[in-house]
């Protein structure tokens, strides 16, 4: 699991904020319990529907990936390899607005006819 966490400093802290009350009050996403994950207290969560995902994907996370004020522990190439296939879960914390991705590949996946870069 990876993690990006728009803290309220973060230029799209209230993008994010405004998403995850979106999911809130839509009503279709499931609800997550509240607790602790990784190192950050969740009040409250939801784990973002298929239909919806592309909203979380339009924040552009790899805009932020230098700021000191977006925590993750994700590089660039994961950064860019989120897409629709990807599990995502927005979660509140006391810091921000925390996303976790699963389904991410870690290494680059091979393409091409013999598996290389041919450019």
């Amino acid at each position: 699991m990876h993690y990006g966490l728009f803290t309220e400093q973060s230029r799209k802290a209230r993008a994010a904020k405004s998403l995850f009350e979106m999911l809130r009050t839509k009503g279709r996403a499931e609800p997550i319990a509240a607790g602790k994950l990784l190192e950050w207290t969740v009040q409250s969560g939801f784990q973002v529907p298929g239909s919806e995902r592309f909203r979380v994907l339009n924040l552009r996370f790899h805009d932020e990936h230098l700021s000191p004020y977006f925590k993750t522990d994700m590089n660039l190439f994961h950064l860019l390899m989120l897409d629709e296939q990807t599990d995502i879960a927005v979660l509140k914390t006391d810091d921000g607005i925390l996303f976790t991705f699963e389904g991410l590949p870690d290494t680059p996946q091979k393409f091409s006819l013999h598996g290389h870069d041919t450019r």
